[in-house]
């Protein structure tokens, strides 16, 4: 038996109003868009990672909708530039694709974070 290849981490950006999925499914691939957080909305290992530069342009992250039901992953997103001021950190994105809504999210657990890595699966 082969031992399991730890999956990479990702990092999911949370959004819980229709009106942000909407627009990134209008705007579709190809398109930028941002995204922005207070710190305390930020877990603090993508802060750490952020602030020493591991967390910046390449960055592949995915965009979650906790809105609904249940949580649904709604687009992958290639980090293009972080914005950091004392208030807020700011995420400009290509996205990459989007989903119709029905690819449930699996790795996100509801704990006041709207910013952070998915589990390891």
């Amino acid at each position: 038996m082969e031992p399991e290849v730890p999956r990479p981490k990702v990092l999911q950006m949370v959004v819980k109003i229709q009106w942000t999925v909407d627009n990134l499914r209008t705007l579709g691939a190809g398109s930028m868009y941002h995204l922005a957080y207070r710190p305390c909305e930020i877990s603090y290992d993508v802060l750490v990672d952020i602030n020493s530069g591991k967390i910046g342009p390449g960055t592949r992250a995915e965009v979650i909708f906790i809105g609904g039901q249940r949580p649904v992953k709604v687009a992958d997103v290639v980090i293009e530039n972080i914005i950091a001021s004392k208030g807020f950190r700011r995420f400009d994105f290509r996205i990459v694709r989007t989903l119709p809504g029905v690819e449930k999210c699996t790795g996100y657990t509801n704990i006041g974070i709207l910013c952070l890595y998915s589990p390891p699966q």
